[in-house]
């Protein structure tokens, strides 16, 4: 295993928050589209992971991915953040539902590529991240956005009340 932190981890969302996100809160309107804008800016139109920049030709295959942090012991599952991915590191960061549509080899060799690991090390990443998936599924979540979020983007205030 490598003894640096690995740029790229699987971190599925537990099976209570499925459904619950800025995205499907505030729908595909304007309010999401300015929050997506904003991180694609931020982000210089490229994969904050693998800095992935596609061509304008192929319009923009990049997400919109929402950061949170999980306090297990608390049970409150916090959105810090937006960072922009290319569907390949997506796929990773969502890696349960990747690979239950087929996409286990794809997210391997990605996880590989990124971390500069080898495919027995990135089974292992995986294989971890469920175990902690897992756990994580058994508890109540309660949802919460950091304050800077709310003061920039009010709107998110209505994932709180989730």
């Amino acid at each position: 295993m490598t003894t640096s932190q690995p740029r790229l981890m699987p971190n599925m969302v537990p099976k209570p928050l499925w459904r619950k996100s800025a995205y499907r809160m505030l729908g595909r309107g304007a309010r999401w589209k300015q929050i997506r804008k904003d991180a694609l800016e931020a982000a210089h139109h490229a994969c904050e992971v693998c800095s992935f920049a596609p061509s304008p030709i192929y319009g923009d295959p990049l997400t919109c991915h929402e950061v949170w942090h999980y306090d297990d012991k608390r049970g409150i599952a916090t959105l810090t953040g937006f960072e922009i991915h290319c569907n390949e590191c997506d796929s990773v960061m969502h890696m349960g539902r990747t690979v239950a549509h087929g996409g286990r080899d794809m997210a391997i060799a990605q996880l590989c590529k990124v971390n500069k690991i080898g495919p027995k090390e990135a089974e292992q990443l995986f294989a971890d991240a469920m175990i902690v998936w897992r756990q994580r599924n058994e508890k109540k979540w309660r949802i919460a956005v950091t304050k800077p979020l709310l003061k920039r983007y009010p709107q998110l205030a209505t994932l709180e009340s989730a």
